[in-house]
């Protein structure tokens, strides 16, 4: 994924099979309208711009993954899940 910024510069975003699957999963269930439960509370974000810009990784994301849309979906994300899970092992994002 590249994105360009006002000045011209892009930064690209290099996602491996597994990281794409379950960022995708993860910002699906955010944006899901049921699973409001799911979704980070706005204290979250400093910025409706944050908002936009997962939205757009989402966008770009379902541009370009076939998985998703595949019968066996939910083993494809519990098989990605587990190949990545030992690369971090704390309880919150901040360690």
């Amino acid at each position: 994924m590249t994105i360009s910024a006002e000045n011209g510069v892009e930064a690209t975003l290099r996602l491996t099979p597994d990281e794409a699957i379950v960022l995708f999963d993860l910002l699906t269930r955010w944006s899901a309208e049921t699973g409001a439960g799911d979704t980070p509370a706005s204290s979250c974000f400093e910025s409706t711009a944050e908002g936009a810009v997962l939205n757009g990784l989402l966008c770009d994301l379902e541009k370009q993954l076939v998985a998703p849309f595949t019968a066996d979906y939910a083993r494809i994300v519990e098989a990605a899940r587990g190949r990545l899970a030992s690369q971090w092992d704390y309880p919150t994002l901040r360690g």
